[in-house]
């Protein structure tokens, strides 16, 4: 590279060199042809244009996720300003939404098993005007009596099921050691995967203790299941 400076009225020019890969240097060597055979080696301006250099800047992913939460807490910042409510996790409870919660990975899976564990205990709720049976109205003594008998049915819970477990694999497995009133697999709402655990009703009770007893710490799979009393509902 060659650079001129002014030095008072006389004209300085120094050389200054600078390194380059040695697949370049060695290109520079390469015999030209074609138009090019006669040109002196370098590049010659006449038909090759040298662009300007282009620095690429790689951003790490902690720069990523830091502009992440400048962006959420800029958002988070214009609710509160213009008074529309605060926005709030639905499992860890901090000021942000609940796609965007560093602990979805571990807190939601818990949170997403309690609530399916809530939903088989729970009974279906009935939308207005559609016909209630007497049995089940609001007010009429049988209602308690039959809150209380599904309570006290044998139901066990089994879990650390594999993923391909079906509710035919569970009717297979439990059937045997007596009638069946009832077989909850908890699932994945989109792929439909089993979560691993299971409810189990049977219409006797010494069925529900026959299979807790053969089937607990029972190697089903490549898997060892667990199976227990399942908590009443409301506890």
């Amino acid at each position: 590279m060659i650079n001129k400076s002014w030095i008072g009225n006389k004209a300085v020019v120094s050389t200054q060199s600078t390194g380059v890969p040695r697949a370049v240097a060695d290109r520079k060597k390469w015999k030209k042809f074609g138009d090019c055979s006669k040109d002196a080696p370098g590049i010659n301006p006449a038909h090759s244009m040298v662009g300007d250099p282009v620095f690429l800047t790689l951003a790490t992913k902690k720069d990523q996720q830091e502009k992440k939460e400048d962006d959420m807490a800029d958002k988070v910042s214009k609710i509160k300003a213009s008074g529309q409510g605060m926005v709030v996790c639905r499992i860890c409870k901090g000021a942000h939404w609940t796609k965007q919660c560093p602990y979805k990975d571990t807190l939601g899976a818990a949170l997403d098993v309690r609530e399916e564990e809530a939903n088989a205990t729970k009974m279906p709720t009935r939308a207005p005007g559609t016909y209630v049976p007497p049995a089940i109205r609001k007010g009429d003594s049988r209602d308690d009596t039959q809150s209380r008998q599904r309570d006290e049915n044998p139901t066990i819970r089994v879990s650390n099921l594999a993923e391909e477990t079906s509710d035919k694999d569970l009717q297979d497995l439990f059937k045997p050691f007596g009638a069946l009133s009832r077989i909850y697999l908890a699932k994945d709402k989109n792929t439909g995967i089993s979560k691993g655990f299971a409810y189990i009703t049977y219409n006797r009770r010494e069925s529900a203790e026959k299979a807790l007893k053969q089937l607990h710490r029972y190697r089903y799979g490549h898997l060892i299941l667990q199976v227990e009393w399942a908590k009443p509902s409301g506890s």
